[in-house]
């Protein structure tokens, strides 16, 4: 008898520490794995762009009269828009250090207009933008990326002058008429810009971004025989222009990391 009931309490014993081991390990909290950043990631995005266009004329050639140097600037055109595009990158994590590499390409509806030369009138419309750039960042909280990047940028924009129409009395405008002239340049620059970015589901990351560029001087020939037939003109005319465009953006966008 003594030992029967020996026997019941050791199987009583070991059956409650069993149960209890398995409800330990039913309710033991899932420890997921640090997010790493290594690897591929393609995306898109979205934001605004602003800024400004400088435009110096250099000189203008009539036929029949010859060249007519002048080397001031004619206008300083304020622009603003929208964007829209893509990207794609790599990223290097070591520790908490990440190094990356990211290409980007958007389309731009970034304009501006401003009275120049007197009678005339200016706009400068960029089309798109495409980035090359590095990228340094840093991981906090383990799943947020605050990073730095600087590369290459590379704009395309339209530059275009529209000039009274001569009219019946000689005049310019005097039919209230006008006619435009276009130049379409690509400009090559530099950027430099900050962001952060917040891995939130698996393989998708969103990020929030600034970029500041500034390209180089561009050098365009404009058709002014217009204006040159209104003030009484022998021929065709064309006015040699510099640009220099400088365009910040901001942008949010999301990644799907492979």
């Amino acid at each position: 008898m003594k030992n029967t009931l020996m026997a019941a309490a050791a199987l009583l014993i070991a059956g409650t520490t069993a149960s209890f081991a398995a409800d330990l390990a039913f309710k033991a909290p899932h420890v997921a794995p640090n997010w790493s950043w290594n690897g591929f990631y393609i995306g898109g995005n979205v934001g605004a762009g602003w800024g400004t266009t400088e435009s110096s004329l250099n000189s203008i050639a009539v036929v029949g009269v010859g060249a007519i140097p002048f080397g001031f600037p004619i206008a300083q055109n304020s622009r603003s828009g929208f964007l829209g595009g893509a990207q794609i990158g790599y990223n290097y994590q070591v520790g908490a250090a990440v190094l990356g590499l990211q290409a980007d390409i958007a389309g731009l509806d970034v304009k501006g207009t401003t009275p120049c030369i007197i009678a005339l009138s200016c706009t400068a419309k960029s089309d798109w933008l495409a980035t090359v750039s590095g990228r340094l960042g840093g991981v906090v909280a383990d799943k947020t990326l605050i990073y730095a990047k600087g590369g290459a940028a590379w704009m395309n924009t339209t530059h275009s002058v529209t000039i009274p129409v001569a009219g019946l009395g000689g005049g310019l405008g005097a039919l209230g008429g006008s006619t435009t002239s276009s130049t379409e340049n690509t400009a090559l620059g530099w950027l430099i810009g900050f962001g952060a970015e917040y891995a939130f589901a698996p393989n998708w990351t969103a990020f929030i971004e600034y970029n500041y560029m500034e390209f180089g001087t561009k050098s365009s020939a404009l058709d002014l025989t217009a204006l040159a037939g209104g003030l009484g003109g022998a021929g065709t005319a064309t006015a040699n222009v510099d640009f220099k465009n400088k365009l910040s953006i901001a942008k949010i966008g999301v990644n799907y990391k492979f």
